[in-house]
């Protein structure tokens, strides 16, 4: 998370150096959250055959190779989303093997807690990038950002080697691959990105129709493999593990997005700093980062479904906020809304997350913590590809992030936010629904 907060603050200094326009600009995450998508479910199979520990060890070592490949050979746009791919690879790894490491080891009434305390770990890379990068970018320039990531993986390949608990291999995990699975899964994800980048033109519609076939093909797939990769049956027949799983990805599509639209507006509308755009939305990580560990505390103790309810609706309302963002809006309405959209986000994840842990066996832990960040992974990815369209369809494919295009790019970031907001709605609506919710034993406490 330090990582994609920290280049969120330097894509207007990217995008200047290159020559890049906006509409292809959310590229450089969106390649990131592509690879990462496509490797989380494999990987968690891998997580579940090897143990956590090994798939955190591979993953912390390729993340800092990665992150000193872009320093010294990123030199053009293309070779820096090469870079960037290789780098969703590595953080795949590392997502998918820590959440099972806690729920195996931390005693199941104090799960809850741990989850926020996690939570709160995450979040506190998010509230560093926006500081950090920030600082980074204006000081030394962008790629110094991946200097400091590559720094960080080293420090966190020493802890994961002589601190973290090794979980052992699960002896009931299968070893057996569906590779048509994988293969269904990765050509459905490579079709959406390279579709919706080109939606202006008849191969992007092309491409966005073998998006649908390619995900219909995957979930036929998946319905009929012995060893899927991806159980989606688990979905019509777990109702809980649908809810948290669709609930992911709405709230993360959303409040993704929102950091990478706030942090153009601020450097383009309102004409600040990296620094000081950084320093507006390191209100939203640090209200995630105090308020992850008392989220998991009141769910462990409360009703986790209701928590997690809570903070989809405090998501909502920030999102209302900031789609009536316009050039002389106050930085105290700002304020507010990203102090509602960290506090939000923390009362969702952790008990959220528990309750999806839950409803499956230990066995499966590590392909639904994959599930999880699939829907984390894919909801970010597609935010920002939403993000793109509208900048797609309101600058054209050649505008560059120049002044004579700003009131176009706040006025694509007005539509975005509406969006976002219903759709952070109806997240909320399908949480507080207690048809929906009726099989969540902690919902009903």
């Amino acid at each position: 998370m330090y990582l994609l907060a920290s280049v969120n603050l330097a894509l207007k200094v990217i995008g200047e150096e290159f020559s890049v326009n906006p509409a292809d600009l959310g590229l450089i995450n969106s390649v990131y959250l592509l690879l990462s998508s496509i490797c989380i479910v494999p990987l968690g199979k891998v997580s579940d055959i090897l143990g956590p520990k090994k798939t955190l060890l591979f993953g912390a070592t390729f993340f800092i190779i990665s992150n000193l490949l872009v320093v010294f050979f990123a030199e053009s746009f293309i070779t820096l989303l090469i870079f960037r791919t290789i780098q969703g690879i590595a953080a795949s790894s590392l997502v998918v093997s820590n959440t099972p490491i806690i729920t195996t080891t931390i005693p199941g009434k104090y799960r809850t807690t741990a989850l926020g305390i996690l939570s709160g770990l995450v979040y506190s890379g998010t509230t560093a990038g926006n500081f950090i990068g920030g600082f980074l970018t204006d000081a030394f320039g962008w790629r110094s950002i991946f200097i400091s990531a590559a720094i960080a993986g080293g420090l966190a390949l020493l802890i994961i080697k002589f601190v973290v608990p090794d979980r052992g291999v699960d002896t009931e995990a299968s070893r057996k691959f569906d590779i048509p699975g994988i293969a269904f899964y990765a050509l459905t994800l490579i079709l959406l990105q390279s579709g919706a980048n080109r939606l202006n033109e008849p191969l992007g519609w092309i491409l966005f129709a073998g998006f649908g076939v390619g995900l219909a093909a995957f979930i036929f797939s998946q319905i009929r493999s012995v060893e899927p990769i991806y159980d989606v049956r688990l979905f019509k027949s777990n109702s809980v593990y649908a809810v948290t799983n669709i609930s992911v990805f709405i709230a993360f599509l959303t409040t993704y997005a929102s950091q990478y639209l706030l942090g153009l507006y601020l450097q383009c509308n309102r004409a600040m700093s990296p620094v000081a755009s950084g320093t507006i939305i390191l209100i939203q990580p640090v209200l995630q980062l105090l308020f992850s560990p008392l989220a998991g505390f009141i769910a462990d103790r409360t009703t986790p479904g209701k928590v997690s309810a809570a903070g989809m609706g405090m998501i909502a309302i920030s999102l209302f906020i900031l789609a009536n963002l316009g050039e002389d809006t106050s930085l105290y309405y700002i304020y507010f809304a990203m102090a509602l959209t960290g506090s939000g986000i923390a009362f969702f994840s952790a008990p959220n997350t528990s309750v999806m842990l839950g409803s499956v066996p230990e066995s499966r832990q590590g392909s639904a913590v994959a599930s999880n960040y699939v829907m984390l992974s894919v909801g970010m990815q597609t935010g920002i590809i939403i993000c793109g369209l509208a900048f797609l369809f309101l600058l054209g494919k050649d505008a560059l992030i120049q002044k004579e295009h700003f009131d176009e790019m706040l006025l694509a970031t007005q539509i975005s936010y509406w969006f976002f907001a219903l759709l952070a709605s109806v997240g909320f609506i399908l949480l507080i629904n207690r048809k929906q919710l009726k099989n969540i034993p902690e919902f009903n406490k």
